[in-house]
């Protein structure tokens, strides 16, 4: 079980990774111009997406996340499984949760970044959190 865990952990998170790098290319998808991709990603009122360094870090962070669940299978791995779950967890928790503040939601408000926001990168950033847990847990049996 812990095998499948691993593998829709890294189905899930890679196709991230994947998008932010198309980004640090300077593609637009899936929107139609720059500025529609700004309004649906960041929603804090800029126009122009991040520059090629901050979108290629954020891809090979998110690409280290999805294959650390794939890495900690092998039974010659030395990574501190449990402790590394833990961080992973809660980024994703804490930028999951944070998207219902008030705080948040005042800064970043545009649309459709607003709405996406709370139907989908909130609560899949809270899934992915208690998927990393139950990963590092170990709940599922290695």
């Amino acid at each position: 079980m812990t095998v499948l865990l691993a593998l829709l952990l890294f189905v899930a998170v890679f196709p991230l990774s994947l998008a932010h790098f198309y980004w640090s290319r300077g593609s637009h998808w899936p929107m139609a111009s720059e500025e529609a991709l700004a309004r649906a990603v960041i929603g804090d009122g800029r126009r122009r997406m991040p520059g090629r360094i901050p979108c290629l870090a954020v891809s090979m962070l998110l690409c280290a996340v999805s294959l650390f669940p794939l890495c900690a299978l092998d039974p010659a791995s030395r990574l501190p499984v449990k402790h590394i779950s833990v961080i992973i967890a809660g980024v994703f928790v804490a930028r999951g949760i944070a998207g219902y503040t008030p705080t948040w939601r005042g800064h970043f408000r545009d649309e459709p970044f607003a709405t996406l926001d709370k139907r989908y990168y909130s609560p899949l950033c809270i899934l992915l959190g208690l998927a990393y847990v139950a990963f590092g847990s170990g709940e599922f049996g290695r």
